[in-house]
């Protein structure tokens, strides 16, 4: 069953009505059936059944329905995983018509579950009335490929936080000074020259990033750091755009096991001291 009526949420039901009164999406009380197969199998026959269509018009719709049906099935799926992330007050005059539109005509090509979940989190999080979430931020997701934003989960898996800034993100990656450690997680410049036209991330090989004057004690999972250097602390080659953090928002991190030993590395290397609590 794709979203399974009897255990709606009154704010999954409010998306559910919205969505159906902005761009015609309906779901049947009974749901759709859990094999693809056998659903396409189902909307093929209700298409040769209907007898208010053509031979030429019952081949063409029967010719697409295998596609239809999946942009369906997709659709859905975001809509069920934006029902888990949206709070019970939101507003949904937050979202106009136009953006709705323009949203699900993109979000019904996307079939892998990890990246509908984002897609979920982005239109929750619009209703939940985040005005950072764009028609860019949509774009930039309609067009990203899976091997981009499998670098991009990694680049936030080996970012650091900001404790007394909720919005301020630092990825440590020194790429161009020690290439072998991203390397060895799949990370490589062509990945960051991507990502950087895409606009999630900044990518400076020659100069980098670096932090505030005033230098944060910055958290990576449960892992408090101060950093101090004489000099200005470098975090690398990379930053995150606005995008990128609104991005990094609504990934799942899976902190690496041999992130903090490998920084402390390259920080004695750059004479950059460290505590970690």
């Amino acid at each position: 069953m794709l979203i399974d009526f009897k255990g709606a949420s009154d704010v999954l039901i409010k998306l559910l009505n919205m969505v159906e009164k902005s761009i015609g999406w309906v779901i049947s009380p009974k749901g759709t059936k859990k094999d693809f197969n056998e659903g396409l199998e189902t909307y093929k026959k209700s298409i040769e059944d209907d007898q208010s269509l053509s031979g030429i018009e019952k081949g063409a719709y029967i010719s697409t329905a295998k596609r239809d049906l999946l942009h369906y099935i997709n659709t859905g799926k975001i809509i069920g995983f934006a029902g888990n992330n949206i709070n019970t007050d939101a507003d949904f005059e937050n979202v106009g018509v136009d953006w709705l539109a323009f949203f699900f005509e993109h979000a019904k090509n996307i079939s892998r579950e990890d990246v509908q979940l984002i897609w979920g989190k982005i239109l929750a999080n619009k209703i939940n009335g985040d005005r950072q979430i764009t028609k860019k931020m949509v774009h930039i997701l309609s067009i990203i490929e899976d091997e981009d934003i499998d670098v991009f989960c990694k680049i936030c898996s080996m970012t650091f936080e900001h404790t007394g800034r909720e919005r301020s993100k630092y990825p440590f990656t020194y790429i161009v000074e020690f290439p072998t450690y991203y390397n060895s997680h799949g990370i490589r410049r062509y990945h960051l020259y991507s990502l950087a036209n895409l606009g999630l991330i900044e990518y400076d090989k020659i100069k980098g990033f670096v932090l505030p004057t005033e230098v944060p004690i910055l958290k990576y999972g449960k892992t408090m750091i101060k950093l101090s250097s004489d000099e200005r602390i470098s975090i690398g080659n990379i930053r995150l755009t606005n995008e990128g953090r609104i991005l990094y928002d609504m990934t799942d991190r899976m902190y690496q096991d041999d992130f903090i030993g490998e920084c402390k590395r390259m920080w004695k290397t750059l004479n950059i001291k460290y505590e970690t609590a």
